[in-house]
């Protein structure tokens, strides 16, 4: 995920379209999208290398520095997935606005074109629907024109009612998203996983929900940490087999693990 401070600073002191826009926040529902389904995240700024990811995630993104786009433009090409959110691509490094259209640069690698966008009041909400679900669409609601790529769902309501509010592009070898609007914690824990899947991001564990897992690699092998943030007990299936690193006792892929209130274990797995 991209996090840039200055693209902090510029969109949050914008002079709108609302007062709502929170950056930090919508960074956040994409961490925690991914972070609560066991998929590890690295947070990157846009001078970062990203040959070694497959995918490439850069919400409310208001300011596209120079050279990001193109940065972006061969990630894309070359097999890698991209997305990014509305009110993004408008200024660049110095806060001035980019002219031709939004999102600026990032235009022919989401192919998309964003006319204007509608300012919802914070009580306010329009809706899409999402592989058969319902979920709101609020803060702000990009109205886009297809040009190139394929709409995944479209807004439901008001004026712009049938227009596209997630969409797909191919971009070379690779796929560039779009979602042009705020939603809620299922809405992009169900996107984020679908996308994951369809280029072979794995989950680090399968767990049930509150229980974390993540991993740890180096010379000798995984550390595969299982954190129970629940109330109560919660059991664990392994995948591979493994030795509790604080138990000391050996476990077999298939096998179960229970995990006591706030229970912590770390299975090794040999290479």
């Amino acid at each position: 995920i991209v996090f840039d401070w200055d693209n902090w600073w510029a969109a949050e002191y914008s002079a709108g379209p609302s007062k709502l826009i929170d950056y930090y926040k919508e960074v956040f529902q994409y961490y925690k999208a991914l972070n609560d389904s066991n998929i590890s995240v690295d947070l990157v700024s846009v001078t970062d290398d990203y040959t070694d990811y497959k995918l490439v995630i850069a919400p409310l993104l208001y300011m596209c520095k120079d050279g990001f786009d193109e940065k972006i433009r061969q990630f894309v090409k070359n097999g890698g997935s991209f997305l990014t959110t509305y009110f993004s691509g408008y200024v660049e490094d110095h806060d001035l606005v980019v002219t031709g259209g939004y999102p600026g640069r990032l235009k022919d690698i989401l192919g998309i074109w964003v006319e204007e966008s509608d300012a919802l009041p914070e009580t306010e909400s329009n809706s899409f629907v999402y592989k058969g679900k319902n979920y709101s669409a609020g803060i702000l609601c990009d109205l886009l024109h297809l040009q190139g790529a394929e709409g995944l769902s479209f807004y439901e309501n008001d004026f712009y009612e049938g227009m596209p509010v997630l969409t797909r592009n191919q971009f070379g070898k690779g796929t560039a998203y779009y979602v042009a609007t705020h939603s809620e914690e299922a809405f992009y824990k169900k996107f984020l996983g679908d996308i994951c899947e369809e280029i072979g991001i794995e989950a680090v564990a399968k767990t049930p929900e509150g229980v974390e897992g993540t991993m740890r690699e180096n010379e000798k092998g995984s550390f595969l940490f299982l954190l129970n943030h629940k109330d109560g007990p919660a059991s664990v299936v392994l995948e591979k087999d493994g030795i509790d690193l604080l138990t000391e006792k050996t476990y077999k892929a298939g096998d179960r693990i229970t995990l006591e209130k706030t229970g912590v274990a770390i299975i090794f797995t040999e290479k």
